[in-house]
């Protein structure tokens, strides 16, 4: 940490210092005025992306234990993200009202 805090501080005392030209100073969107919103979460979707991260993180390990001829060890892992799955499926089942 000390190593790296002296780095920054001597790249900082090093480097070139310019100058805010007037648009890098000037307020974003200027004058507009937009009102406070905020966003909704579809919550739906949130649990499609979680499903599929799901399935594809988890067919490595799993394909992976099984070459190497634990299948055990593949058994338990596959039963494992099976639960992990159909966890968020059933609450998503509850929460559209199926």
């Amino acid at each position: 940490m000390i190593i790296a805090l002296i780095l920054y501080i001597v790249g900082r005392l090093m480097a070139e210092k310019g100058t805010k030209t007037e648009a890098e100073l000037s307020p974003y969107a200027c004058g507009e005025a937009v009102p406070p919103v905020r966003p909704k979460m579809d919550m739906s979707r949130f649990f499609v992306y979680l499903l599929l991260f799901l399935a594809f993180d988890v067919a490595t390990p799993i394909i992976a234990l099984a070459v190497l001829g634990h299948y055990v060890q593949a058994a338990l892992y596959l039963a494992v993200i099976l639960l992990a799955i159909l966890t968020p499926a059933f609450y998503l089942r509850e929460l559209m009202g199926r």
